[in-house]
């Protein structure tokens, strides 16, 4: 029965002992419990204060968001007008000039369609005229004419009308017959030039009136010969024997290039044959050349002529100089005599005149009066005048 007893109390113990930790156990989990509700109830503040956090912030982002994009807007709309404005202005002007280019185009268009329309009236004028002139030209004085008119120009160009230099048509009689050369060129020293501008242009016309080749071929073969019969005739006329001072040549004048340059591609021998008949085939650029050749042995000539004179004038200056730098030694040497007969003067008056006058003051005849000054000699004379090797050489 003790142990029993002691059984009984062993668990009665056990059992305080148990109750005492389910006591403690159940205030841990009351603690526990409370813990856990006060940080559930934080967790749940914190978590509204988070919500609430998030909710203006996402009102703050968005109020931010559409403010910058409102800034940004009116910034960029800002820098659009000002980036723009110079581009608008550019194509304002662009259209402007564009504008202004069309209309100006429609006008040129015009212009241009009325200068087309004049242009062709223009070439069938000239066409009518080219046909008259050459139909005038195969006269025989309307070429002579044209040749005379071309020969004139050639002058005028060349500067020989100022010098009056040329005579035209002058006519010469011979034991033979008549010359009449169209231009006498004077020379300086008296010399002269024959040309002649006669030239048998007729064929040149025919050959290129035709469309035929062949047929054009032998027209120019034809022209070249009486280009080549002129020169020969020429040559015989002997003009130089005619005109004093005259070179041994003549020169035979085409009105144009192109007839030299046909006669000489069907006949390029012709140029050699001119010379050894002594006729100079010039056409009008040969022959501005050689009358501006002329022209300037005219003005060497002049300038030769104003040097003559000018040489006499010269001496002529030379001499009056001298005749000056005489008197001026003769009024230098009469200023010398001038000088010392005034000094002689001076001397005499003070020493036989003067000094009486002054003996009235010191004898009180003359109180009051006014002291008689000295009269002095002139000192100095006329300055020399170096002119005696113009004098002699004047009168050598």
């Amino acid at each position: 029965m003790p142990d029993l007893q002691r059984e009984i109390e062993a668990r009665s113990l056990g059992l305080a002992q148990l109750q005492r930790t389910v006591l403690e156990i159940t205030r841990e989990k009351e603690s526990l419990a409370a813990t856990i509700e006060a940080e559930r109830r934080g967790y749940e503040d914190k978590l509204k204060l988070l919500e609430q956090a998030k909710a203006a912030l996402s009102d703050a982002f968005n109020a931010l968001s559409a403010n910058a994009l409102k800034s940004n807007s009116q910034e960029f709309l800002k820098l659009a007008q000002t980036s723009v404005a110079p581009i608008r202005e550019a194509l304002e002007k662009f259209e402007g000039k564009v504008q202004a280019l069309e209309v100006a185009r429609e006008g040129a268009y015009q212009g241009l369609v009325q200068q087309v329309s004049q242009l062709l009236d223009t070439g069938r004028q000239l066409r009518s005229e080219t046909s008259n002139l050459v139909q005038a030209l195969r006269s025989p004085v309307i070429r002579g004419q044209w040749g005379e008119i071309q020969l004139r120009r050639v002058v005028e160009m060349a500067g020989m009308l100022n010098y009056c230099d040329f005579l035209e048509q002058e006519t010469v009689r011979t034991e033979t017959g008549t010359l009449r050369p169209d231009l006498i060129v004077k020379l300086p020293a008296g010399k002269t030039i024959v040309v002649d501008a006669k030239a048998p242009v007729a064929q040149f016309l025919d050959a290129m009136a035709v469309a035929d080749e062949a047929e054009r071929k032998a027209k120019l073969q034809a022209f070249a010969r009486l280009v080549r019969d002129r020169v020969g005739e020429l040559g015989r006329k002997s003009y130089w024997d005619q005109f004093e001072h005259t070179p041994e040549l003549v020169v035979m004048f085409l009105p144009g290039d192109h007839f030299y340059s046909a006669a000489l591609q069907e006949d390029p021998a012709l140029l050699e044959y001119g010379v050894e008949q002594k006729v100079l085939i010039a056409t009008p650029v040969n022959l501005i050349g050689l009358l501006r050749a002329i022209a300037y042995g005219w003005r060497q000539e002049a300038i030769a002529g104003n040097a003559k004179e000018i040489s006499e004038l010269g001496a002529e200056l030379y001499k009056r100089i001298a005749d000056l730098g005489g008197h001026w030694l003769d009024l230098g040497r009469n200023l010398t005599r001038t000088v010392d007969a005034f000094n002689s003067a001076v001397g005499s008056l003070e020493s036989r005149v003067l000094v009486s006058a002054r003996r009235f003051r010191e004898l009180g005849a003359a109180s009051g009066a006014v002291d008689i000054a000295a009269v002095e000699p002139v000192e100095k004379g006329p300055r020399s005048l170096k002119v005696l090797d113009i004098s002699t050489a004047a009168k050598d």
